[in-house]
This record gives C-alpha cells, structure tokens and sequence, in this order.
C-alpha cells in the first residue's frame, strides 16, 4: 500500500530537514563509492534552496516528514554552463526553453512507493503551466532506480558516454497560447 504522500514547493521551515536527506544521500555514496564524498551541504545552504536564486525544490512529504526532494531550474540547456550561473543571465521576465531537473531523492524506507515518479510529475506539470518547451535530466548509468523512474514518464533517451540526457517535450506555449486567445 502506497502511503499518503503530498508534493509541494519547498519552503524556507524545509531547510533542515532537507539538509538531513542531503546528509544521508551523501552517507549513501560514500558507502556505495567506498570512498569519502565532499559535503555539499552548504552549496544547498547557500546556493540551492536559495529563494534568490535560480533554483526550484519540490519536497514528498509523509505524515507531514519530509522524505524526499527534487531539484531543478530553468536551463540554458547544458548543465555545465547552467552551474555557472545562480541568477539567470537573461532579461528580468524571460525564461529559457527548457527545465533541467538536477537532483532527485527519496529516503531509504520511502523508496519504491511511487514518490520519486510524483516528484517528477509535479516538476513536469510545473514546467508546462509556466511554458518551458522541454524538460531533461542527466542521470548516471549507474543509477537505475531513477532512470526506471523518468523512462516510465515517457522521457526520451540520449546515450552521452558514461551518462543519459532524458527530455520531454512539451507542448509549444506559442501554440496553447494561441489556441486560447482563439476561443
């Protein structure tokens, strides 16, 4: 049985309890790694649940305990140039095609309960209401519960080497927008 789960916007009171899933994704690589990760808990401090800044959280929660996130932002479409940039460098107002979805998670005892695939649904429903052309992620080879999950969503396929881009188009809001304007 799937539990009551309720996707939302992150907000400034999901800070800590976010930072202590970042805490044990990262617990999670260094083991499956056998290695020592760099904490990046103050790069999602600072940077990525910044609400002055470029970058969108979404947050599961279960009976109220956050249990999983999913970052993303609009993109200039390369993730490596994206990362350059907190503030979009483009005219206040105007927003690029295209909605990169950077990192997802979900807590050990959450998984396989259908939460990552909600997140992923909130994030692609969010980038077409606001008129993005296209969604992607670049996910490692390595990580098949989450390329499972976006190829489930019909998410296409581009073999980069050691990694996938996966996008969704989406419907072109010049069109929708046109359509409406007709009625």
């Amino acid at each position: 049985m799937e539990p009551d789960v309720t996707i939302r916007e992150y907000r400034p009171k999901d800070l800590e309890p976010v930072l202590g899933l970042v805490r044990e994704l990262e617990a999670e690589m260094a083991e499956k790694f056998k290695t020592r990760i760099k904490s990046g808990l103050e790069d999602y401090r600072k940077r990525y649940l910044n609400p002055a800044n470029k970058y969108k959280t979404w947050v599961a929660e279960v009976d109220k305990k956050v249990v999983g996130y999913l970052i993303g932002y609009p993109s200039l479409g390369t993730p490596e140039i994206d990362t350059m940039y907190d503030i979009l460098p483009l005219p206040p107002g105007r927003l690029p095609a295209e909605f990169y979805m950077q990192i997802t998670f979900v807590s050990r005892p959450y998984r396989k309960k259908g939460i990552s695939t909600r997140l992923h649904e909130a994030v692609t429903d969010y980038a077409k209401k606001m008129g993005f052309r296209e969604i992607y992620a670049c996910i490692a080879k390595w990580n098949d519960p989450e390329l499972r999950v976006i190829r489930s969503l019909k998410f296409h396929s581009k073999d980069l080497g050691y990694r996938y881009r996966l996008s969704l188009k989406l419907e072109d809001p010049e069109s929708v927008a046109g359509e409406k304007t007709n009625k």
